[in-house]
């Protein structure tokens, strides 16, 4: 068994499956500072965790240890392709829109241009609140009428509403010309029309995502777990390796970050970036044993809010 270039086969596994050092962590039950100790050839992982590594990257031992990449010799029912049609049952999407018959050709389009309305939207609310939503699912649905679409969270439907294709929304306009179609838009409740006139309006998929953007905060509390945390805390340890490294998960744990992450948002409306100088405030205060709503409001404070 040579360990020369594990680092590298580790990390060319761990991204081939799309997962963070975070996600990998996870799944092996350890912190995302073990995971890239091992990536930088700074540790290895313990004999046990060999095999739940292989499964979990889909990859034999062989392969990460220099030999040739192979599968598991060995027959089991919960071999990783079976796992993965359970875990797609088990695990709902987070985001999901769906939509009827008429409003396909929007989100094909959507596709080839590269989802710039949907990209839009994750940069818009990352810079707006300080965290990226997650991926968001896209599927045409029978039962919904021709012009609905609705948002799901966790495959619970949280909201619902309807566009025309071909028109553009203007608010607090009333009907001028025979095409025009008055409504009232389910964010604000105000009143305004579909109409073919496109100054001054917004296209069906900015309507969609405007709407999106208030039934996320609306429902963040479901939607916003460790994970999403997790991945937040691996991206500012990037840039700020000191300020996180042993003090997210060791000092300050990811549940009770993501509760006082939280409290800023829901309650305080408070953006929570920048998320580096939010670690050291819960840092400096640990040892004082603060609730979460003591510790975001101290947070707040020293923020400025």
């Amino acid at each position: 068994m040579s360990l020369d270039l594990f680092k590298e086969r580790l990390a060319e596994a761990r991204k081939e499956k799309g997962f963070t050092q975070a996600e990998l962590a996870r799944r092996l039950g350890v912190t995302a500072q073990a995971v890239s100790k091992w990536e930088r050839g700074n540790a290895y992982p313990d004999i046990e965790l060999l095999d739940g590594l292989s499964t979990v990257l889909d990859c034999s031992p062989d392969y990460l240890f220099q030999y040739e990449k192979g599968t598991k010799s060995y027959v089991t029912q919960d071999n990783p392709q079976c796992r993965a049609q359970i875990d797609a049952v088990l695990l709902k999407d987070a985001l999901e829109i769906r939509f009827g018959c008429r409003l396909v050709e929007l989100f094909l389009e959507e596709q080839k241009q590269g989802f710039p309305q949907i990209h839009g939207l994750r940069k818009e609310m990352a810079a707006k609140y300080g965290f990226c939503i997650p991926t968001i699912r896209l599927a045409d649905e029978a039962t919904c009428a021709p012009e609905e679409y609705k948002f799901l969270i966790y495959g619970r439907e949280v909201a619902c509403g309807r566009v025309v294709p071909g028109k553009y929304f203007a608010v607090n306009q009333k009907a001028r010309s025979e095409g025009d179609i008055e409504v009232t838009e389910p964010v604000w409740k105000l009143s305004g029309i579909w109409t073919e006139q496109e100054k001054d309006a917004v296209s069906p998929l900015r309507f969609m995502m405007i709407h999106l953007e208030q039934c996320i905060m609306e429902h963040l509390r479901s939607l916003f777990h460790c994970q999403m945390v997790a991945e937040l805390v691996e991206t500012v340890e990037r840039k700020y390796p000191k300020v996180v490294q042993g003090v997210v998960p060791e000092r300050v744990s990811y549940s009770f970050l993501k509760r006082v992450l939280l409290v800023l948002l829901c309650e305080k409306k408070q953006p929570i970036h920048p998320l580096h100088r939010i670690i050291e405030l819960l840092d400096e205060m640990i040892e004082e044993k603060l609730t979460v709503t003591e510790a975001a409001e101290r947070v707040a404070k020293a923020l400025g809010v």
